[in-house]
């Protein structure tokens, strides 16, 4: 009877000592595959690039890119702004008035959304430090930089 708890609490261990080193390599993995994404560059990001590059009209791309690296450009100059969700009112109205219709290209939206989320863009923030601003403005300049092409 002993031997056998004692079996099983070996085989437990040995159980365990296994899955925590698989949990190791994949997380080793996973840290390479990181590696190889260029700096600043989230699986989210690289998505949105992507998807952005699939788009064939050249206007449409033009206007994608203004949309981004002009609310970049204000970000990075703004004082003004509070919070984080004082932006998303100018944001409306820039896409409007750049015309940008966002259900034309579903899947290049659905990308840009995954990555505002993965970057918390939809929690409101302070911002009453330059660090704060910019880290802000960091956001659409990834995405300006994204939507480059030539």
């Amino acid at each position: 009877m002993v031997v056998v708890k004692r079996r099983r609490k070996v085989n437990k261990l040995i159980l365990s000592l296994c899955l925590f080193l698989t949990g190791c390599t994949i997380n080793i993995q996973r840290k390479d595959v990181e590696a190889i994404l260029p700096v600043g560059n989230s699986p989210e990001l690289v998505r949105v690039e992507q998807t952005f590059n699939s788009i064939s009209s050249q206007a449409d791309k033009l206007t994608i890119h203004k949309l981004f690296s002009g609310a970049a450009e204000y970000l990075t100059n703004c004082q003004e702004l509070d919070s984080t969700g004082q932006f998303d009112p100018i944001l409306g109205k820039v896409q409007t008035s750049y015309g940008w219709q966002r259900d034309k290209y579903s899947d290049f939206t659905d990308a840009v959304s995954d990555y505002l989320v993965s970057v918390d863009y939809q929690e409101p923030k302070k911002l009453t430090t330059p660090e704060q601003r910019q880290a802000f403005a960091k956001i659409f300049q990834d995405l300006a930089e994204a939507t480059k092409y030539e």
